[in-house]
């Protein structure tokens, strides 16, 4: 029998014989998956001396319980890999089966202390066929989410450059939809600068000898800015560049002074039509006036030499100046009805008070011709007076007596030159807006 380090040692030395006879055992029986060449090239793993258990170093606790001062390797429950081992006749790999850890003779040898950490089992270990298998699995799903994230990204773009072209589209629509406006507008000032012309001068007889013609346009200049107005106020709702909305609105603008400038101009040529109309009869009512004031003197200067033949030819005159004043008032009376607005009173009581001397001077020379002198005397008196009555009242009448006409032109038509001259105004702002608009964006 042998010392204690004799019997250790030769224990030792069967345990390791009797591994290495197994593992030997082991790699004969299982053939090689890749035949007798090696997949990978690997260093021959080198042998572990086996070491001499030794009693584990600790402090036992007052509560019975051993405090480890070794902090041991875990061991691998599922077992190891070996690749290239030197016992195995072949390179491929050998997997040794381990499970609870191997007991040595040793009579030191001994199960952990308690309260010692668990075990902890190692990473498994692929096979090389398993690892490339893994990664080639990670390049094709790293492939396809590239792929997926460039055909998502081509989607979003082509969907974002399709939204941008449409945008860009509607625009252009909307912009072209704005200057068909301002076409409209253009043709409709055709008539509207012609009417602007007769408004300048509505009584001018070139003006008025136009205003027939260019009323007949309005009609159509009118459904023009309608149209020009419509147009624009719908694109104004969608149109998104700042400008551009302006410019539509400026467009409503335009379209809405022109038309009320139309109106109102249209009011005005009507009422300088209107009022020429009425001079030219107030004119020719008065001339028959003048006519019978001519007749009147003329009679008058007959009986300066008073003998009979020169009061029967001074009466015949006298009838022929009534039947002329008569004539004229009745015009007169006619025109004052057809024109409520203007005031042809004065010339009507004119004309009365001259109707009332010719009367006196007919029953004048009715009694001298009778030889009834007092009575002539009486009635020469009376027509002295009605006419220096006739000739206060024509003081007072203006020199063209259609002034009186123009006077209620001018009355009728103050609130629509006014009217007219804003709606002008606001025509001129816009269009300002609107020439700089267009030299703007056609730079």
């Amino acid at each position: 029998m042998g010392t204690s380090n004799e019997i250790s040692f030769s224990v030792l030395d069967a345990a390791k014989n009797e591994l290495e006879g197994d593992v030997g055992k082991d790699a004969a029986a299982r053939p090689s998956r890749f035949g007798h060449v090696s997949l990978f090239t690997l260093p021959l793993r080198r042998k572990k001396s086996i070491a001499t258990p030794t009693k584990e170093r600790g402090l036992l606790l007052s509560s019975g319980e051993f405090a480890s001062a070794e902090n041991p390797t875990p061991v691998s429950a599922l077992g190891t890999v070996d690749v290239g081992s030197p016992k195995s006749d072949v390179g491929g790999p050998t997997t040794v089966p381990t499970g609870a850890p191997r007991k040595t003779a040793a009579a030191g040898s001994a199960a952990p202390a308690a309260g010692a950490p668990a075990p902890v089992p190692s990473k498994l270990v692929r096979s090389p066929e398993e690892e490339i298998a893994l990664r080639k699995a990670r390049r094709r799903l790293h492939r396809m989410l590239a792929a997926t994230f460039v055909v998502v990204g081509l989607c979003l773009a082509g969907a974002g450059g399709w939204y941008l072209y449409q945008d860009h589209q509607r625009h252009l629509h909307q912009v072209a939809q704005l200057d068909e406006a301002l076409d409209l507008i253009r043709e409709a000032d055709e008539t509207v600068v012609a009417l602007d012309g007769i408004v300048a001068n509505p009584l001018d007889a070139g003006s008025l000898a136009q205003a027939d013609s260019v009323l007949a346009k309005l009609p159509a200049a009118l459904a023009q800015l309608e149209e020009a107005d419509a147009a624009a106020r719908r694109v104004s709702v969608d149109l998104r560049e700042s400008e551009d909305k302006e410019a539509a609105n400026q467009t409503v603008a335009a379209t809405g002074a022109r038309t009320a400038l139309i109106e109102s101009g249209r009011q005005i040529v009507e009422q300088a039509q209107r009022a020429d109309e009425a001079a030219r009869a107030v004119r020719e009512a008065w001339q028959r006036v003048v006519e019978a004031d001519a007749l009147a003197r003329d009679a008058a200067a007959l009986v300066a030499d008073t003998t009979a033949e020169h009061v029967t030819a001074s009466k015949d005159k006298t009838n022929a100046a009534v039947v002329a004043f008569a004539d004229a008032q009745t015009a007169l009376e006619a025109l004052d009805s057809a024109y409520a607005d203007v005031d042809l009173a004065s010339p009507l009581d004119y004309v009365a008070k001259r109707i009332e001397a010719m009367g006196y001077a007919l029953a004048s020379d009715d009694a001298f011709l009778a030889k009834n002198k007092e009575e002539a005397v009486a009635q020469n008196d009376a027509y002295n007076r009605a006419d220096a009555e006739a000739a206060t009242l024509a003081a007072g009448l203006p020199d063209d007596v259609a002034q009186l006409v123009f006077d209620a032109y001018d009355q009728a038509t103050g609130t629509l030159f006014e009217t007219y001259s804003t709606a002008r105004s606001q025509a001129g702002a816009a269009d300002a807006f609107l020439r700089d608009y267009l030299g703007t964006t056609s730079k």
